[in-house]
């Protein structure tokens, strides 16, 4: 689930963004500003014949008509770069800002059968007491989070562009214990009794099975995540086609969740902020322009495939307490189990000589290939942009390398197989440039609607606000 929160929430933020283009919509902007506002004609527009109309306009007389003009003859020479879509680049000499601002909630997860369920399946407690048989401890797990993104973006041509992102989590996870039947219904008949009795059972049942007794919540804020950065290129643009291709890197910046803490294991409630190793990626767009009247409808069809490999890195093994050690009481970590013969949590504290490796130290870790295609519908109405989108993320399983034990009790756990989300969004987008004010807003809400083995993330929303300055504009 560890690797499956921070993935999903990376993956689904890159695949599934409506274009926030800005500029991209200045042949619109330049004319609505003349219906709406009835400005007068931009300086240094191109006639029909192709002669150049010098502005015959008074000079301006302060630095509002200064920035105004300034403004409308960088819109009419931005117009005739016809930019849309999600190919669109910054023009050369632009330099953008960008805060992105999102939150969701987790409790529940789709099964290797694509069925619905809570994040942790619940737990038998007749592997602790036979005569529990038919009653199971649901831990309760929930959580919400979010994050902040900064991205600075700058046109170095009007085809070719730099970014860079800065991106930051906050998270929020607990766990509720109660005791339940097969149907769902609580033990004792009241929320209360269930509570109590499956903190109880929490506490007894994962000693018995030689796990460590976890922490009921975890909060972290403004938690530093990869920092990522990249190129992207426009090499071909018709009135009807564009495509555009982006390479990125994504540095180990992000915190790995302690071992012995980690929801990644079951040994507490902390996740990863980030992958723990370097990752290349590269996303290949298109855009097919339906529809456009004048400059008042604009219909855009998007595709993006998006590839991302993970490399391979070290991680720490959790703490394995020995059967001898004079200090075990006074310790945390896996211990040697009290039931006999537990396939579903091996003996982490017996030699391991059949395959000659013990679980101490560290152990190699590979997070590999993350794909993704999202497809997007946007009519663009006069500043005014609505957009509909699906998109599917498949994540490979981890490769791990290490004590074969080990290995048996995380995939036990059903939390580090492969998965794949399936969601769909819907956004909005708003320009201010009519009042002569370069920012962009954007919403967008997003919702699972199928998955294999995959946390949901319910609630699920983000707002944006993105900044254009022109630095060294032509």
């Amino acid at each position: 689930m560890n690797k499956q929160y921070f993935i999903s929430l990376l993956a689904v933020a890159l695949i599934m963004a409506l274009p926030q283009l800005g500029f991209g919509q200045s042949a619109s902007v330049i004319e609505v500003n003349k219906a709406l506002l009835g400005s007068d004609t931009p300086a240094d527009i191109v006639a029909e014949d192709g002669e150049v109309v010098q502005d015959e306009r008074p000079p301006p007389k302060n630095a509002w008509q200064k920035y105004t003009r300034f403004l409308d003859g960088q819109l009419e020479k931005l117009g005739h770069l016809d930019l849309y879509g999600v190919t669109a680049q910054l023009p050369k000499g632009y330099f953008s800002v960008k805060w992105d601002y999102t939150q969701l909630k987790a409790g529940r997860r789709y099964n290797s059968n694509h069925v619905l369920g809570p994040a942790v399946a619940p737990i038998p407690l007749s592997l602790l007491n036979p005569a529990d048989e038919g009653w199971f401890l649901d831990t309760g797990l929930t959580g919400s989070g979010g994050g902040h993104v900064f991205q600075a973006s700058y046109g170095i041509t009007n085809t070719f562009n730099w970014y860079f992102e800065l991106p930051y989590q906050f998270m929020h996870t607990r766990f509720d214990p109660k005791v339940i039947d097969k149907d769902g219904n609580l033990w004792g008949g009241s929320e209360e009794a269930a509570r109590v009795q499956g903190r109880n059972k929490l506490r007894t049942l994962l000693p018995m099975v030689g796990r460590p007794v976890v922490g009921l919540k975890y909060d972290a804020d403004w938690i530093l995540a990869d920092i990522n950065t990249g190129f992207s290129w426009n090499p071909w643009r018709t009135e009807r086609l564009s495509t555009a291709l982006t390479a990125r890197v994504f540095f180990p910046t992000g915190r790995v969740a302690d071992p012995d803490n980690s929801l990644m294991y079951a040994t507490g409630p902390e996740l990863d902020t980030g992958v723990g190793g370097w990752i290349l990626g590269f996303t290949n767009g298109w855009d097919l322009r339906i529809f456009k009247y004048k400059f008042w409808i604009d219909i855009i069809a998007s595709s993006e495939f998006t590839a991302s490999y993970g490399f391979k890195q070290k991680r720490r093994y959790p703490t394995v307490i020995e059967p001898d050690d004079p200090n075990a009481d006074s310790k945390r970590g896996f211990t040697k189990p009290k039931i006999p013969g537990s396939l579903e949590f091996p003996d982490l504290t017996k030699d391991n000589k059949e395959f000659g490796t013990t679980v101490k130290g560290t152990f190699d870790y590979t997070p590999g290939w993350s794909l993704s295609w999202t497809g997007q519908l946007n009519v663009q109405i006069a500043l005014l942009g609505l957009g509909f989108g699906y998109g599917i993320l498949h994540s490979q399983e981890p490769e791990i390398q290490g004590d074969y034990r080990f290995i048996m009790m995380a995939r036990s756990l059903e939390l580090l197989g492969q998965n794949t989300i399936q969601a769909i969004q819907l956004g909005a987008t708003l320009s201010l440039l009519p009042l002569y004010v370069p920012v962009n807003f954007a919403f967008q809400w997003r919702k699972m609607v199928d998955g294999y083995n995959a946390i949901v993330f319910d609630d699920y929303w983000n707002i944006i606000v993105k900044v254009f300055i022109p630095i060294f504009p032509d």
